[in-house]
């Protein structure tokens, strides 16, 4: 089913903690179940994300706007505009946003639907 969505237009729901906000673009609610794209927008000086790895899924950030600290398999990177991100399924992760402005990404994971999963790590 082919689609045009507005960035705009799309839910918005609250994400876990108090981190920020997450515009539902590409999900299971459109009846999509190879695809979730998202678009996270993380508060400055937020909590950190928990660590956590997906089972089966392959996950990748394109940040649009801002800095952000990435942590995987326990080395620390900062990401920041225009940076894209390839996280293999089964590798351990985490995202925060440490700096004084707000961080903008998007996020995909494929496979979506029932085969994706959030194991936590910590």
């Amino acid at each position: 089913m082919f689609k045009i969505l507005h960035l705009n237009e799309c839910p918005v729901a609250p994400m876990a903690g108090g981190r920020g906000e997450q515009v539902k673009l590409v999900d299971p609610s459109l009846g999509i179940d190879k695809l979730d794209v998202h678009f996270n927008r993380l508060r400055a000086g937020g909590p950190r994300g928990k660590r956590h790895h997906h089972t089966s899924a392959d996950n990748v950030y394109i940040v649009k706007r801002g800095e952000g600290t990435l942590t995987v398999d326990g080395e620390t990177h900062i990401i920041r505009e225009n940076d894209v991100v390839y996280i293999p399924a089964g590798v351990v992760h985490s995202l925060a946003n440490l700096s004084d402005q707000v961080f903008e990404i998007f996020e995909i994971y494929a496979p979506a639907g029932a085969r994706f999963d959030f194991v936590l790590d910590e």
